[in-house]
């Protein structure tokens, strides 16, 4: 009889110490959860709070683009076109940096015809030529195709169906640049960074650095801003015979920027004829980039707005907003 008391006593025991064990172990759970709970909240007041200075980064730029005084001029020697950096005493730092569309050219100015001296097609041939791709005529036919609402040409609907997986092309302009990877014939690889090997290098242009995909329905091509577009982006608005104007309006738009194109044609004459309609000395479309950091934190934003030409007002065209 004792022997099955002090089993039975054991067993209590074994019992009582699961169950101790099973609560100190449930106990730890709950802890650590809440802890986990608490690092997560405190990790989405973080991302909240980032993205707000990130927007607000975007609305300080875009007030300062909106408060230009001159708005048949614009240059990258204004107000809006200097990056704004800042840093606060927790560490939290802000980035922001406003770009005119006239900068670049829009891959969507395919998508309308103007009554411009050269059509956006030849541009983009010799701009694509300018970044080293020297047999250009296959993509941008696949891209003029893609993005006109017309039903005739090789890469429509039709041709798109036998692809795999197959779709239906948008003809429509571009919404964003990695609708070009759906284009037949275009890739990642053209869009690479490509140092140039120095100032003579004709051919070594950078075609990520010289296009831009403005989200906006078009009547027209947006023009070339002939005080903010680099030189590969000038050449291909002028053609390879052109250089030497082209490095003279370089030259000379560092002294001064253009006011009138009459300024810039009565410096360069035989610019004239080639650039007539295709360039413009100021802009209406801007890209604003902003970023907010703390830490190892970060949050962008990244929006397309449209100027009024006379009162300066701004139209959100496109606000994207991402972690990271």
């Amino acid at each position: 009889m004792p022997r099955r008391v002090a089993a039975r006593s054991g067993m209590a025991l074994i019992l009582t110490l699961a169950a101790i064990v099973l609560a100190a172990g449930l106990a730890l759970f709950l802890q650590a959860r809440a802890v986990a709970l608490s690092r997560a909240e405190q990790s989405e007041l973080v991302r909240d709070r980032l993205r707000l200075a990130a927007a607000e980064a975007a609305r300080e730029a875009l007030w300062t683009l909106a408060a230009d005084e001159d708005l048949q001029v614009d240059h990258l020697g204004e107000d809006w076109a200097a990056p704004r950096e800042t840093t606060g005493e927790d560490g939290l730092s802000t980035w922001a940096l406003v770009e005119d569309a006239g900068r670049f050219f829009n891959w969507n100015n395919l998508s309308v015809s103007n009554r411009a001296t050269r059509a956006p097609r030849d541009i983009l041939l010799d701009l694509m030529t300018f970044c080293g791709d020297f047999a250009p005529v296959v993509r941008v036919d696949a891209l003029e195709d893609f993005v006109d609402a017309g039903g005739d040409g090789p890469y429509e609907a039709d041709f798109y169906r036998t692809g795999e997986p197959p779709f239906q092309p948008p003809d429509r302009g571009l919404w964003a640049p990695a609708e070009l990877l759906r284009v037949h014939a275009f890739s990642a690889d053209l869009f690479q960074p490509r140092p140039r090997s120095g100032p003579d290098d004709l051919f070594g242009g950078d075609l990520a650095a010289s296009t831009v995909a403005v989200p906006m329905a078009l009547e027209a091509p947006i023009p070339v801003n002939v005080n903010t577009a680099g030189r590969d982006v000038l050449m291909g608005v002028t053609g390879l015979q052109q250089e030497a104007a082209v490095r003279a309006v370089l030259a000379l738009r560092q002294v001064q920027p253009f006011e009138s194109l009459a300024m810039m044609f009565m410096a360069s004459p035989e610019l004239a004829a080639a650039l007539e309609g295709s360039v413009g000395t100021a802009s209406s479309c801007f890209r604003v980039r902003a970023r907010a950091a703390l830490g190892d934190v970060h949050r962008s934003v990244l929006a397309w707005v449209e100027r009024d030409a006379k009162s300066g007002d701004i139209r959100i065209l496109q606000w994207v907003e991402e972690e990271g």
